[in-house]
């Protein structure tokens, strides 16, 4: 049986460039987020394959052509008050006039958000001992870092 090869995908950068990119951003940009909030700032942020999936889905709802990740900071009064974080937007390409741009589309702007704030906005996790969180939060390292360790499940 012959097998079809996958390429690999065109935003591949490989172990080596990956690896100094998060070196890169440990030296020159977290001890400073660091003095700044005065405690370990985010590292990473890790999402489920359903969060993913999710906002692909919202995407094609939303006539979508993409996402934008916007850098972030937690609220106050947020238990992570302070912290990096990151923010999705789905953009779309909106025409004006003879010219057109990507803009980020903003749910409560929607014709059908009235309707759909009336629904459930908290993502069902597969596993149920997870805590349910809103579309726009992952994991963020800190404080939860699991990146090449055992998961932890919470109780």
């Amino acid at each position: 049986m012959k097998t079809t090869l996958k390429k690999l995908p065109f935003f591949f950068i490989g172990k080596k460039v990956t690896e100094e990119r998060k070196e890169n951003f440990k030296k020159l940009k977290h001890p400073i987020l660091c003095k700044q909030l005065g405690r370990e700032d985010t590292q990473s942020v890790w999402y489920t394959r359903e969060h993913i999936s999710k906002l692909l889905e919202e995407i094609d709802h939303a006539g979508g052509d993409g996402i934008r990740l916007h850098f972030g900071a937690y609220e106050k009064g947020h238990p992570l008050e302070g912290q990096l974080c990151l923010v999705m937007n789905v953009t779309r390409i909106k025409k004006q006039g003879k010219s057109q741009k990507r803009v980020n589309i903003f749910l409560e702007e929607e014709l059908d958000y009235e309707e759909r704030s009336k629904s459930d906005r908290f993502i069902k996790d597969s596993d149920p001992n997870v805590i349910k969180r809103d579309f726009n939060f992952g994991s963020p390292c800190p404080p939860r870092c699991e990146e090449e360790s055992n998961i932890i499940q919470e109780n």
